[in-house]
C-alpha cells in the first residue's frame, strides 16, 4: 500500500490582517519504485551485482594500521540501505556464497571481524562457497600470524562447502586431513602429501608453484579425476612425467615451459588430452624446451593446439619441428595468440608463413580467427 502522507496547507494572510481557511489537502507522495519491486525480483538484482563484483566481494576493508568490515561495498553494502533491502539481503543466500578474505599483516583483530565472517558464511545456508584468500602484507618471516590463524579456522570449518576455492601458497598446509567433497576448481600449490588430499569432485586444478615435488609422491584417486591442469611453470621433462599423474586430463595450460638443465623426458601419452595451450619464443635460446616438450609425446586426441607466440616462418618453423618428434597425433586447429601484436597487426598475417602448418593441421587461427584452411579433398 503507498504511504500516505498529509500535508496541512497554512491559511493565507490578507493585507487587511484577515485570514480565510482552507481545508487540509491530501498530498500522496508514492513510493519509490525500488519499493514496489517484488522481492523475488530484488533477489536478482542483488545476484547480478555481486556476480559483477571482480575477483569476488571482499569481506574486510584496510587501510594502512586498519582493518574493517567492508560495508561500502555490496554484500554488506545492501544491509545498509534500509530495513527491506536489509530483510532481503539477510535472506538471499546466493549473494553470500561468494568471498575475498584478505589476511592481514600481524595486528590483532577487533572481536567483531571473526564474528563478522562467520555471520557472512553463516547467511550463505548451505550453499557452495566459492572464496578466494589473499595475503594482504606478507610477515617478515613468511609465516601466518594469530589474527590470520583464527581466519582461517573459521573459513576451513566450512571446507565440506568449498567448490572453488583460489588460495595462497601454504594455506593448505595448516589441515591435517583435506576433506572437501564439494570441491571442483582449486588454485594453490599443491600440498606436499597429497595422500591426505581428499577431493573426489576435484576436475579443475591452477598451479602456481613448481610441479616437480607433486609428481614424486603417488598419485591418489583424487589426482585420478582431474581434467583441466594449469602450470604456471614446468620442464619439458615435468610435463611428460604427469601424464601417469594425471592420466584424465582433457586440457592443460602452461605459461612457461622452463630449460630441463640437463634431465631428458621420457615418453609419455595424454590419451585423453584434447586441447593444449603453450609458449613459443622464437629466440634460439628459448626454443630448445619447446621442441623437447614434444619429442616422444604422444597426443592421440589433440584436437586444438593454441601457441602463445607470433604467426611468423620462425615460429611455424619450430612448430613444424616439434611435432615432427611428436608420437601420435591429429591437431585440428593450430590457434596463435601473439603477446604484443596490436590488433591490426592480426588482421593482416602473411598466409604463406602459416601456410605449411597445414600439412599438420586442417586449420590455423590467430587470437580464434581461422586464416588458413586445408582444402578438402573432393570426389
Amino acid at each position: 500500500m503507498a504511504r500516505k502522507n498529509m500535508m496541512k496547507v497554512p491559511m493565507p494572510v490578507h493585507v487587511d490582517g484577515s485570514s480565510s481557511t482552507y481545508p487540509n489537502i491530501n498530498m500522496s507522495y508514492p513510493e519509490p519504485p525500488i519499493y514496489r519491486l517484488p522481492v523475488e525480483l530484488l533477489q536478482v538484482v542483488f545476484l547480478f551485482i555481486i556476480d559483477d563484483v571482480p575477483d569476488y566481494p571482499s569481506i574486510f576493508s584496510f587501510g594502512e594500521t586498519t582493518i574493517s568490515g567492508n560495508f561500502a561495498c555490496p554484500p554488506l553494502l545492501f544491509t545498509r540501505v534500509c530495513h527491506l533491502w536489509r530483510a532481503v539481503a539477510h535472506s538471499t543466500t546466493g549473494i553470500w556464497s561468494h568471498i575475498k578474505v584478505g589476511l592481514p599483516r600481524q595486528f590483532q583483530l577487533k572481536p567483531f571481524l571473526p564474528s563478522l565472517l562467520q555471520s557472512w558464511l553463516a547467511r550463505s545456508g548451505s550453499q557452495p562457497l566459492i572464496i578466494r584468500m589473499e595475503r594482504v602484507s606478507p610477515t617478515d618471516n613468511g609465516h601466518f600470524c594469530s589474527s590470520n590463524t583464527q581466519l582461517l579456522e573459521i573459513l576451513f570449518s566450512e571446507m565440506t562447502r568449498w567448490e572453488t576455492v583460489f588460495g595462497i601458497l601454504d594455506v593448505f598446509e595448516r589441515s591435517e586431513n583435506f576433506n572437501a567433497p564439494q570441491l571442483r576448481t582449486l588454485e594453490c600449490s599443491w600440498p606436499s602429501d597429497v595422500t591426505r588430499f581428499n577431493a573426489p569432485n576435484l576436475c579443475r586444478v591452477r598451479f602456481v608453484s613448481p610441479l616437480s615435488a607433486v609428481i614424486r609422491s603417488r598419485p591418489t584417486a583424487t589426482c585420478k579425476h582431474i581434467r583441466h591442469l594449469y602450470l604456471q611453470s614446468a620442464t619439458a621433462a615435468v610435463i611428460h612425467s604427469s601424464s601417469a599423474f594425471f592420466p584424465h586430463l582433457e586440457t592443460l595450460v602452461v605459461d612457461y615451459i622452463a630449460p630441463d638443465m640437463g634431465s631428458r623426458s621420457h615418453p609419455a601419452t595424454y590419451s585423453r588430452l584434447e586441447s593444449m595451450t603453450i609458449p613459443l619464443f622464437y629466440h634460439r635460446h628459448h626454443r630448445d624446451p619447446f621442441i623437447e616438450l614434444f619429442r616422444e609425446l604422444r597426443l592421440p586426441m589433440l584436437q586444438k593446439l593454441n601457441v602463445l607466440g607470433d604467426p611468423d616462418t620462425p615460429e611455424v618453423e619450430s612448430i613444424m619441428t616439434a611435432l615432427a618428434l611428436a608420437g601420435s597425433c591429429n591437431i585440428q586447429v593450430v590457434d596463435f595468440r601473439p603477446c604484443l601484436w596490436p590488433s591490426a597487426r592480426r588482421t593482416n598475417v602473411y598466409i604463406h608463413d602459416v601456410e605449411p602448418l597445414l600439412s599438420v593441421a586442417r586449420e590455423v587461427a590467430v587470437c580464434g580467427e581461422v586464416v588458413a584452411c586445408r582444402a578438402l579433398a573432393t570426389t
